[in-house]
């Protein structure tokens, strides 16, 4: 990428403009890795599983349980 510059302010208005979006690229990493260390949180995780463990273990329950009932 090659940018032509007719000036010196320019070139240090660009480089101001780098710098804060390199400054809004760490703080959002910040906030995801936040984000992330809260769902990593044990009682977080098992909330999650919560519903899905529900929707697969309660449907093999009942086939279990009319399985015995017919036999």
């Amino acid at each position: 990428m090659s940018t032509k510059f007719n000036s010196f302010e320019e070139i240090d208005d660009q480089l101001k403009i780098l710098s804060l979006k390199r400054e809004i690229n760490k703080e959002r990493v910040k906030l995801k890795f936040g984000d992330l260390k809260t769902h990593l949180y044990p009682m977080n995780i098992l909330k999650g599983l919560d519903g899905k463990l529900t929707r697969i273990l309660v449907p093999l329950v009942f086939t279990r349980l009319l399985k015995r009932k017919s036999s």
